[in-house]
Formats: C-alpha cells, structure tokens, sequence
C-alpha cells in the first residue's frame, strides 16, 4: 500500500494497520487465547489508528502529511 505523494511513516504506519487487520480477522474469539490476543491486537489498532491521524495533521515538522489526499473544496454544489 502506498500513496501518491510518497510518505515512509504513512506507509509504514498503515502497512502495521493492515497487518493487525488481517491478524484479528484470523483470531478465533471461541477460545480463551482468542479473547486475550484479540483484545491485545485491538488495543494495538487503537494505538495506530492515533499515530496515523496526528501523522497526518502535524507529522512533518508539524505541518500536514504531504501523501494525505485532500479534495479540493468546491461551493458549486449542486
């Protein structure tokens, strides 16, 4: 996965996002393990999912991440 506008942090952070992802998507919530790891990953996902918003509000010597995509604002709504 990555962006347009080349960001390593972005990249790397999502890259642990996905990973996690696919990890909790394996993990059978039937078994005791299950339920201790499922929660360990979440809390794992939480984290990254704070990393990644504050990375791309002020992660560039706080200024935006470049690889955010942003739409232009358009008033011609319709």
């Amino acid at each position: 996965m990555t962006s347009g506008n080349k960001c390593k942090v972005k990249d790397d952070l999502v890259n642990q996002l996905s990973a996690l992802n696919n990890k909790l998507n394996t993990l059978s919530p039937a078994l005791l393990y299950g339920e201790q790891a499922r929660a360990e990953v979440q809390e794992r996902r939480a984290s990254l999912y704070v990393e990644i918003k504050w990375h791309r509000a002020k992660g560039h010597e706080g200024k935006p991440c470049p690889a955010v995509q942003r739409l232009p604002y358009s008033s011609n709504i319709r």
